[in-house]
């Protein structure tokens, strides 16, 4: 059965508990990574959307003392 193994290099027991192991903590740091990004995106647009409205406040207020 050894020789089965050794030839055709089948994966034993404790190589697909490593493989496992390896995809669980890919997942978790996936997920971290996910909600970080997320919370980035949320402050990036809040900070967009107000230069916007301020830039727009400015531009109708120096439009309003031309007149």
């Amino acid at each position: 059965m050894e020789r089965f193994f050794k030839r055709f290099n089948v994966m034993n027991l404790q190589d697909v508990r490593l493989y496992l192991f390896n995809l669980i903590t890919l997942g978790i740091s996936f997920t971290a990574v996910e909600n970080s990004l997320k919370i980035i995106l949320l402050l990036a647009s809040i900070i967009y959307t107000f230069q916007k409205i301020y830039d727009t406040y400015k531009k109708k207020n120096e439009a309003d003392k031309e007149l």
